[in-house]
């Protein structure tokens, strides 16, 4: 049993690593130096996973034993970063499908273009109406970014709030899936959970406002010219948009977590 957990946690931690490696392998004008990079954040995150993983009990991360919570945002984050990165070397040119791409990102720029949206508010807050061409460029990245985001977060919501999850209920184990919770008695843990979800839903659907401004009033920390190098415009827009969708994925798992625990209750 050990060897196969540890087996498994070294297969995960290689998948992590590959992940972060996108960027890198697909980015048109990716130099060594962003290669370099990306393979010791990588290993720096594959070794966290290797190590929680391989312990018998868990320390930081959440819904361990509860799949495919941790795999889905993988995957996720992956799509992420690979639509931003072939939005890249379409903007280059390099694939035939780069027009077709475009295309499909200036129709997500259609669809996204509501009042207050942050699709037309990060472009003008972060880079401004002095550089339009790279505003465009981000305006699409951001589009892109929020669509793929935003479809990962309504596909995990139908499959934790709407199916069967988490899978062998019955053994759930609600403080080794969630380290980080402080366990308490009562009611308390219910009405904690629930306070939790809501905040984290809150938090999701608030970031991608709060990051654009933060960014925008960042006074000289944060240089906007650096989005027109695309391994910086790839990660900035990933995280900027997948953070959202990751608190909200959170915010319903712990919302779940609290009907399960309310219905034992009662059946108890």
């Amino acid at each position: 049993m050990r060897l196969r957990r540890i087996f498994g946690a070294l297969f995960r931690a290689v998948l992590v690593v590959a992940v972060v490696l996108i960027p890198a392998m697909l980015l048109p004008d990716a130099t060594p130096a962003s290669l370099e990079m990306s393979i010791i954040i990588g290993s720096i995150a594959g070794a966290v996973v290797l190590f929680e993983y391989g312990s018998s009990s868990p320390g930081i991360i959440d819904f361990r034993f509860a799949a495919p919570y941790n795999r889905a945002r993988l995957i996720a984050f992956a799509f992420v970063l690979s639509a931003l990165s072939f939005l890249c070397r379409a903007l280059t040119g390099t694939g035939a499908f780069a027009p077709d791409y475009l295309a499909f990102t200036d129709r997500l720029i259609e669809a996204l273009s509501f009042p207050y949206s942050p699709v037309l508010l990060a472009p003008l807050a972060v880079v401004g109406a002095d550089n339009p061409e790279l505003a465009g460029i981000v305006q699409r990245a951001a589009a892109l970014g929020l669509s793929v985001s935003g479809a990962a977060a309504l596909l995990m919501f139908l499959v934790l709030g709407l199916l069967r999850w988490p899978p062998r209920r019955q053994k759930f184990n609600l403080w080794v899936n969630l380290p980080t919770f402080k366990p308490s008695t009562g009611r308390s843990v219910e009405r904690r959970l629930f306070f939790r979800a809501v905040l984290y839903i809150f938090l999701g659907l608030s970031l991608p406002f709060t990051l654009t401004v933060l960014a925008s009033q960042s006074l000289g920390w944060f240089d906007p010219a650096a989005l027109a190098s695309y391994p910086t415009l790839v990660w900035s827009i990933a995280l900027w948009s997948f953070l959202p969708a990751a608190f909200i994925i959170r915010g319903v798992a712990l919302c779940k977590i609290g009907f399960l625990v309310r219905r034992a209750r009662s059946y108890g």
